[in-house]
């Protein structure tokens, strides 16, 4: 898993009920009729289109089993400290998403979303938006296979 250096303290990052909690009542999604989505799947889909909401809350989520965990503020600020001696997101990106799509605890529910995603152009009202439909679920298959294409490292 992830570690983020926060206020010179090391933090590994963890997929749990925990995340999961707070992903569910900070991070979720939310279309334009107001139905709301999971948190858990919405930080998964901004990490794929590399979106720093994302990313901030992964880590915001992943270090919430911890007792004596960063606030939201502190982990912004470890965030931009790596991109700044990285001067990149990359990186970061990669390792957040990987931890998400290797968790033993969102593994299922990340399988369903591919499912799901391969399936939503199906539901297309017509042919332009079923094309529509068909290029974002390959941009975020590509979004994917680059994600998964990383050495791992620390943050």
């Amino acid at each position: 898993m992830p570690i983020l250096n926060v206020n010179g303290k090391d933090y590994e990052s963890k997929v749990t009920f925990k995340f999961n909690s707070l992903a569910k009542d900070k991070y979720y999604g939310e279309d334009k009729d107001g139905n709301k989505s999971s948190g858990i799947n919405n930080i998964y889909e901004k990490l794929l289109n590399f979106d720093h909401e994302g990313l901030i809350g992964f880590w915001d989520c992943a270090v919430n089993h911890l007792k004596d965990r960063p606030i939201r503020a502190d982990i912004e600020e470890a965030l931009m400290d790596v991109i700044d001696k990285d001067d990149d997101t990359e990186q970061l990106f990669k390792e957040a998403f990987i931890a998400m799509d290797n968790s033993g605890f969102f593994k299922l529910q990340a399988k369903k979303y591919w499912k799901d995603l391969e399936v939503a152009p199906e539901f297309a009202k017509d042919e332009k938006e079923k094309a529509q439909m068909e290029k974002y679920v390959q941009r975020m298959k590509d979004s994917r296979t680059e994600l998964l294409e990383t050495k791992k490292k620390t943050a």
